[in-house]
């Protein structure tokens, strides 16, 4: 007897997508038969499937998709000053290594192991269009994102953004006449295969000073890919930024630069009890300084905070990138140099377009998922 590993999933495959595997064996027509498949991860057994063969061809298709997507993380960022920040790998992260063993079982008897093989699976996300047909090759020697490339931000904006097979970055610095003030490279030793890069000037400016008041537009080239950076400085309103799990695995930044709304629910248990108190020789209603008796009490208050956001009117290329953001597994709101894992409450978006709608703001909200208690009575 004998398996023939007959397909696999090859390139570069998305994890949140299927992942078939058809096999076959010269045994596949007894009645007695089935297929074995062992899905490894780190050489930790995930799963066992039996199967039976394909009534009308004998073969055996699996789908390791769930499996392997059981065992993707998505906490790993690390936040910092520095270009570089992290470097997703590929046991969990931007992706995962997984080991497949096909074997058989005729009778009762198992053979285990006849066929096998090693596949990576990405965390990209399949595309609407063209599934099955597109993968990540095309962003090789690139930024790993689908932003466009002109944003806008100021000199305490964190910009995340991430790069594939890319060994460092350049950045120009321009004046208010579009002059070159300077350029400076940023090595980071060697290539990577994944990089997770802080592209805003408190990493730029870390440890010397490129991008100063003087600068009214940076470019960041990474690899064949150019980012034009406009300052802002002076903005009326607060300006807010989540940093959000792209479509790619990676992470990108949205900067909120128009006006935001902070708003607070709050949950009350309580209980009435009598409003008056029993004396020696009377009722009373209110003690000696006047204060009445309570005759509710709310004994646990909770409350729950939201925000809404809202972001300068975006583009027809900036729309088709932040419905990215709408269905992220994993948004930060940063705070005064914290991260707080958010979660979306929007759950609907429309891909607008100027010559549909003009200029047309763009708002979400926001659970900031930080319960809070007042004093317990």
């Amino acid at each position: 007897m004998a398996i023939s590993n007959l397909g696999y999933p090859s390139g570069s495959p998305s994890v949140q997508d299927t992942l078939w595997h058809v096999f076959n064996s010269s045994a596949s027509g007894q009645t007695t038969f089935k297929y074995v498949m062992d899905i490894l991860v780190e050489g930790v057994q995930q799963v066992r499937v039996k199967l039976y063969p394909e009534p009308s061809n004998g073969r055996g298709y699996f789908d390791a998709g769930p499996i392997v997507r059981n065992t993707m993380t998505y906490e790993w960022l690390t936040p910092s000053n520095s270009v570089l920040m992290c470097e997703p790998n590929v046991s969990g992260q931007v992706a995962q290594n997984y080991t497949y063993q096909i074997g058989e079982e005729v009778s009762g008897a198992t053979t285990l192991n006849l066929a096998s093989g090693t596949v990576t699976a990405y965390n990209w996300t399949a595309p609407l269009f063209k599934r099955k047909v597109s993968d990540i090759s095309i962003y090789n020697g690139k930024a790993f994102t689908n932003r466009p490339n002109k944003i806008t931000a100021s000199l305490t904006d964190n910009i995340y953004m991430g790069c594939k097979d890319v060994s460092g970055i350049t950045v120009s610095t321009f004046d208010g006449t579009n002059t070159l003030i300077a350029t400076t490279a940023f090595s980071f030793g060697s290539s990577k295969a994944f990089g997770q890069l802080n592209i805003g000037a408190p990493a730029l400016n870390n440890p010397t000073t490129i991008i100063t008041s003087a600068c009214k537009y940076y470019t960041v080239t990474i690899g064949t890919s150019v980012i034009t950076v406009t300052m802002e400085c002076n903005p009326k309103y607060t300006c807010y930024n989540l940093h959000f799990m792209n479509h790619l695995g990676v992470f990108d930044t949205a900067r909120f630069g128009l006006v935001s709304r902070l708003t607070m629910d709050v949950s009350r248990k309580g209980f009435e009890k009598r409003d008056y108190s029993l004396g020696a020789s009377s009722v009373s209603y209110y003690d000696a300084n006047n204060k009445y008796v309570s005759s509710k009490i709310n004994y646990l208050n909770k409350s729950d905070h939201a925000y809404k956001l809202t972001m300068e009117p975006p583009t027809d290329e900036d729309y088709n990138w932040l419905n990215e953001l709408i269905d992220s597994p994993q948004i930060y709101f940063e705070q005064d140099g914290y991260f707080y894992p958010v979660s979306l409450k929007n759950s609907n978006y429309e891909y607008s377009k100027y010559v549909n709608n003009r200029l047309r703001v763009f708002e979400v909200d926001i659970d900031l998922n930080q319960t809070r208690y007042s004093q317990l009575r």
